[in-house]
């Protein structure tokens, strides 16, 4: 039967629900089980998708399979603007006393027969199977470009950096059953209808090369109409479309290619009737408060130039005051819908502390809100008309408490408000900032009313969480997570606040993986790795940043994470894909660096390498002293090439591309042998000996089995005896570090590195202040490359899930977790989450007096192995829901879903 409610199965069309706007031509589905299904596995699925009409258009059949995410439509090809229904008829069986699964779970789930379903035989082993079906909708896009109604528009005559702000009158004459808004507004909008905002988003739709690529939003408007007489109005911001700056000049010496005026393409489709934005006077425009705007600057806000009321029926345009949109030029780019998160205002923060400095006539208002993140400050202010106030954002303070700018470089980091006639409520809507600090520069006759922080960054679903007994270690992972959210703006920023704010690719090598363990990330991830194939070279090479238009091209060899991510998201999601979508791209990457290689088998020298480790590691250099001295670059792009080919082997081996494989395969052999022969030096060593070189060569697993003791022994006491627990490592070789040290069974050593607060180290960070991680490991607030808003140095927290708790994905076989908990004497306990698309996982371990308890729970859909190894405790029995069992038992056991624990006695 099928139940309204879905109640036991949640089902996803491209991990949405009930989503619009669909793109994707092959959309996927997925499902996971709630409540009352929790405690079975799957045997098979039937996947049936209906048109309005009530025809079918795809009809899997029955399927014998236990896979229930990203299975791709395969029926007839889909509509555009058509709402589709889809049902999945699902074949499940019970998890019983006869069944496979090693332990049964400590507590019982809810089971499924006390809701009504169908079923069917009974099994021979006991285990009862029935089928549950369920069903959801999802809505197509505008597919093709030439179904787009109308033209862009623009507005033509104002001042460059002034928002216009557009106004469309249409009459409704009777309520329609269906309403949608097909909105493109370069770079950034915000519209409304009769008054209502279309949606909560800001900044959008999310940046692109404009030239490849532009977004479009889909909204349901249907609620939002009236009989009689309605308003569309929208105002349209620069964005990085229009995004003139001096910075441009300064780091490149251009602006970016696909620069131009603020524009819009907009079709409202009331039960199918078309109203599109035309240059035919029926589109009208005005100037509007804000007079100039930048997306690193701030915005200039004169209250005095409000039009009150614009948005809705009721206003009464005042003659010569609107004017007719002009027809603008239509993107290079093609028109996609953007089904990733938007940026939203997540949070407001109230002040910690408020601060009057300066004198009487010429005063400021220093705020501190106790945190550095990225957004704005909102602002209830009254006073004389014509007054001025400047709002000045910065993460540090000078030594007279005035806010420190100098970091931010040529960005001017400041909001204007010039007073109106009344109250003013402002916050700016086309540019955010960096910052902890708010400095708001006043002036006679101006009343500050209220001051909010309101953080604002891509709203990304919470999916992991991590604690411990090491308050400094919480400290750290809190740290990471709140500044990896800090540096999602639709793309992955580096930081938020100078006069940069872009989408390196180096430090997404090695940082992509916490963001995953700490967040949903497909979709947002999904759409950058679209970015970065957008910028694809014919000859295979790829840039240092995406959307490109600042950094090398080729970028800098380490920049791997163009193959790393996607297979990440394959062991996270099973989506294949992604992987078929870029694999060709993947190849000739790969292909491109391949035949970069000198006489000696390496790749040359380039400038990123291990970017920003310990200044007294590195060459002065880019920024102040960034390039790592202390190994050889080309070991390094060399070391990753390696690295690539391994993944392309694996990838290629999911994709059936085994021709391709034993290339990849032999192109290893032959990187990890030249590595080798340069490189490992006679006395056990590689390269200078530094941390990095040792660390990399037993990550990447080159070493000779003969010389890995060596290897690791000289790691170790250079890490150990000579640093005293500290790295000389930076954005790359620190998360690899934890990684080996894990690896090695080594998680002791990895706790106390990652507990120290003495400089280089992050808890030297938390020690002086900081609340987000900052670009280098010393405190610096000069002018150079000294962000305090900065993801990268955190990319090895990931070792708090895979390493502390044990939660990792087997790579060898599809959704089973590996759980290899590190039981250290360092701390007293460790305890993770993770909400993976089939559900959640949550394992962790305390000690109890000389016992220690390992409880694991493992969600509907997938299956996992134990491995005790790096549990460094010693016992003498094992219990497993209180059954005695040997560790040999133990291992290589399958537990499917449920809730287990184990006890070390």
């Amino acid at each position: 039967m099928i139940r309204d409610k879905n109640e036991d199965i949640q089902l996803t069309c491209e991990y949405l629900a009930a989503p619009l706007g669909i793109q994707n031509l092959s959309p996927r589905f997925g499902w996971r089980a709630v409540r009352n299904c929790c405690r079975t596995t799957q045997e098979a699925y039937h996947i049936q998708v209906y048109e309005h009409s009530g025809d079918c258009v795809w009809d899997s059949g029955k399927v014998c399979s236990d896979r229930c995410t990203a299975i791709e439509y395969e029926g007839k090809p889909l509509n555009s603007f058509l709402r589709y229904r889809w049902q999945v008829t699902l074949w499940l069986r019970e998890i019983g006393n006869g069944g496979k699964t090693f332990c049964e779970p400590v507590r019982d789930m809810p089971d499924a027969q006390e809701k009504p379903a169908l079923r069917t035989e009974n099994r021979e082993d006991g285990a009862e199977t029935f089928q549950i079906q369920a069903e959801d909708t999802f809505e197509m896009g505008i597919l093709n470009q030439e179904e787009w109604n109308g033209s862009w528009i623009c507005a033509k005559e104002l001042d460059f950096g002034a928002v216009p702000l557009f106004r469309r009158e249409f009459a409704v004459e009777k309520l329609p059953e269906k309403a949608r808004v097909y909105l493109c507004g370069l770079g950034y909008c915000e519209a409304w209808i009769n008054g209502q905002k279309l949606g909560d988003a800001f900044l959008d739709p999310g940046w692109t090369n404009y030239n490849k690529t532009v977004l479009y939003r889909v909204y349901d408007v249907t609620k939002l109409l009236r009989e009689g007489k309605n308003i569309f109005s929208a105002e349209l911001g620069g964005g990085w479309l229009a995004l003139d700056h001096e910075a441009f000049e300064i780091l490149i010496g251009r602006h970016p290619v696909w620069t131009s005026e603020p524009k819009m393409l907009c079709n409202i489709y009331l039960d199918g009737r078309c109203i599109a934005t035309e240059a035919d006077g029926t589109w009208m425009y005005a100037e509007g408060p804000v007079r100039a705007h930048n997306l690193y600057d701030g915005e200039y806000y004169d209250a005095s130039g409000e039009k009150r009321g614009y948005r809705l029926p009721s206003y009464q345009i005042a003659k010569g005051e609107w004017k007719e949109a002009a027809a603008a030029q239509r993107p290079a780019g093609r028109l996609q819908s953007q089904i990733m998160p938007p940026i939203r205002m997540v949070r407001e923060r109230e002040p910690q502390y408020i601060e009057y400095i300066g004198e009487k006539e010429n005063f400021s208002i220093v705020v501190d809100f106790g945190v550095n993140f990225s957004g704005w400050i909102r602002l209830a202010v009254s006073g004389e008309k014509g007054r001025k106030l400047r709002i000045l954002y910065g993460e540090t303070l000078n030594p007279d408490h005035s806010v420190n700018q100098l970091n931010l470089r040529a960005a001017k980091g400041e909001d204007i408000l010039v007073l109106g006639e009344e109250k003013t409520v402002f916050f700016p809507h086309f540019a955010y900032h960096g910052f902890r600090y708010a400095q708001i520069v006043m002036g006679e006759n101006i009343v500050l009313e209220e001051v909010t922080g309101c953080e604002v960054h891509t709203d990304v679903k919470r999916a992991g969480a991590f604690s411990c007994s090491d308050q400094m270690l919480n400290r750290i992972q809190e740290t990471v997570r709140h500044t990896e959210l800090n540096n999602l703006h639709s793309v992955p920023t580096d930081c938020p606040q100078r006069d940069e704010r872009l989408g390196w690719l180096n430090d997404m090598t090695v940082r992509f993986e916490e963001g995953l363990y700490n967040f949903d990330m497909l979709l947002f991830y999904e759409k950058w790795l679209q970015d970065i194939a957008a910028e694809q070279r014919e000859d295979g090479a790829i840039p240092d940043t995406a959307p490109y238009f600042f950094g090398e091209n080729p970028a800098c060899h380490i920049s791997s994470v163009y193959l790393l991510l996607p297979w990440t998201l394959y062991l996270f999601y099973e989506d294949r894909q992604i992987l078929k979508r870029h694999y060709d791209s993947f190849k000739k990457y790969l292909l491109f660096k391949l035949g970069e290689r000198d006489g000696n088998g390496l790749l040359p020298e380039k400038y990123l390498g291990d970017w920003a480790p310990p200044m007294t590691e590195a060459y002065l250099g880019i920024g102040e002293n960034s390039i790592p001295k202390n190994l050889t670059h080309s070991f390094m792009t060399t070391g990753y090439l390696y690295y690539d080919c391994r993944i392309m082997e694996k990838i290629g081996t999911v994709l059936g591309r085994m021709e391709d494989v034993r290339m990849y395969w032999q192109e290893a052999e032959k990187i990890k042998a030249d590595l080798n022969r340069v490189f490992l030096k006679a006395e056990g060593c590689y390269d200078t000996g530094a941390q990095g070189c040792n660390l990399f060569a037993l990550f990447l697993k080159i070493v000779p089995q003969e010389q890995k003791g060596r290897v690791l022994d000289h790691l170790l006491k250079d890490l150990v005896e000579k640093r005293k627990y500290h790295v000389t490592t930076g954005n790359q070789m620190t998360k690899f570090l934890y990684e080996v040290l894990n690896q090695e069974g080594l998680d002791g050593i990895a706790c106390r590195v990652a507990a120290a607060d003495t400089y280089p180290s992050i808890g030297f960070m938390l020690k002086n202040g900081a609340t987000t991680i900052w670009e280098r490991w010393e405190n610096l607030t000069g002018k150079h490359m000294n962000s305090h808003n900065h993801p990268m140095l955190g990319a090895f927290t990931v070792w708090f899930y895979k390493g502390l708790a044990g939660i990792r994905l087997d790579e060898t076989c599809s959704r089973r977790l590996q759980l290899r908990p590190a039981v250290t004497e360092e701390l007293d306990y460790a305890e993770a989450s993770h909400e993976f698309c089939w559900g959640t996982c949550t394992a962790g371990w305390k000690r109890k007096g000389q016992e220690v308890v390992y409880s694991f729970e493992i969600p509907w859909g997938m299956t996992a192995v134990l491995d005790l190894s790096n549990c460094t405790c010693s016992h003498d029995r094992i219990l497993c829901n209180d059954a005695e069992v040997s560790k040999e038992e133990l291992s290589g056991r399958i537990f499917k879903s449920g809730v287990y624990q184990v006890r070390l006695l």
